[in-house]
């Protein structure tokens, strides 16, 4: 129960953390060109709910460290690739049978067309999912970070002494805005994303969470100041682009990440004075029971409870762009729950588990797992 109780607000952090993902997902470029609050809601969205999740994924990872090192390499890297790039391969292949389907349809075809989910070749789809660049479903290129992410923190732990290692992840952590902004404009997205996110996943394995728990107030009045630099930074009168620039953007790098860092540990420590609040009048908060089972969410809401839908809405029906996002909101909520309600439990579901798609029966986020940085 202590266990339960420790991990409580990791998990409700989490559970926002998909929330803001899949509310971020349910803006399309058109709305955004017609909205100033749409464009406004995604960019400020899009500055740092994912990295909240490579945050809480590197607490999880600090918090099973210890038996990571007890495992061998092959079993290590087994189960996460079992947890992680199974999941990211069986869906991305899912999603371009379906888009092969329906660019079958002739009907459908001519609305694809021209889009970005006309069908390509399935030698370009291998390509542009290991570049983590996939049009059908971008969204699993965090499964793929993170398992990157995961196996160089564990063979940093298991060649190095836990001194050299921390030393190591410090040092990395420190020194990765420089490299990204000098060398990696040019690389894939795998590379990309690996360098953008590794400050924060490297973080979360070098802070210990019951910091967060202890000081949780203290951060999370840091936090609203983060968040207000953060979204100065944004709307800043200055033209600048901390992922595009180059010598110029260094300082401007080091210091959009420190404000989204500490924004995201704002937002842990306040789930974990939400969690302690709830605690003691004997209850759970509910954004930590959702956040135990978020990767079939994750997953399942793209694309088309929010890209594709939103497409249909706003662009081809005149929906109104708020009863586009609330309905695409919904959608990605509902049509999860409900494959896990319906499929849990079934053959169907069962098979679904087999080849990496979880179907919530026996793929629930537990307190354990949440300790293995899964979503």
């Amino acid at each position: 129960m202590a266990e339960k109780k420790r991990l409580s607000y990791i998990d409700a952090a989490k559970g926002l953390a998909v929330l803001l993902v899949i509310f971020g997902h349910t803006f399309r470029e058109s709305m955004r060109a017609d909205f100033v609050w749409c464009d406004v809601s995604y960019v400020i969205v899009y500055r740092f709910h994912v990295s909240l999740l490579f945050l809480l994924s590197g607490l999880g990872y600090g918090l099973a460290a210890q038996r990571y090192r007890e495992q061998t390499p092959g079993e290590f890297l087994r189960r996460k690739a079992r947890s992680l790039l199974l999941p990211w391969l069986s869906y991305s292949v899912l999603m371009y049978l379906v888009f092969a389907l329906i660019w079958a349809v002739l009907p459908l075809r001519g609305m694809l067309s021209g889009s970005a989910y006309a069908l390509i070749s399935p030698g370009r789809y291998l390509l542009d999912m290991l570049g983590n660049e996939n049009p059908y479903c971008f969204h699993v290129w965090y499964l793929q970070t993170l398992f990157l992410l995961t196996a160089a923190v564990y063979f940093c732990d298991r060649l190095l002494s836990p001194r050299a290692s921390r030393a190591v992840r410090i040092t990395a952590a420190l020194l990765i805005p420089l490299l990204y902004e000098l060398f990696c404009h040019g690389w894939v997205w795998t590379g990309k994303a690996f360098m953008q996110k590794a400050v924060f996943f490297l973080v979360g394995t070098l802070l210990p969470e019951r910091v967060i728990r202890e000081h949780s107030r203290a951060f999370a009045a840091a936090g609203i100041g983060c968040g207000a630099l953060t979204v100065l930074l944004i709307y800043s009168p200055f033209d600048f682009d901390p992922y595009a620039a180059r010598l110029t953007g260094i300082p401007t790098f080091y210091l959009e990440n420190a404000a989204v860092l500490g924004l995201c540990l704002g937002i842990t420590a306040f789930m974990a004075l939400l969690c302690r609040r709830a605690e003691q009048r004997g209850t759970e908060l509910r954004l930590a029971r959702f956040g135990r089972q978020t990767l079939p969410y994750y997953l399942y809401h793209q694309p088309f409870c929010c890209a594709f839908l939103g497409l249909l809405l706003y662009e081809k029906l005149g929906v109104p762009a708020p009863a586009v996002v609330i309905i695409c909101m919904a959608a990605g909520l509902t049509v999860p729950y409900l494959l896990i309600r319906l499929l849990g439990g079934t053959r169907i579901g069962a098979a679904a588990e087999r080849i990496g798609l979880p179907m919530g029966a026996s793929r629930r986020i537990s307190e354990t797992e949440s300790a293995n940085g899964s979503i």
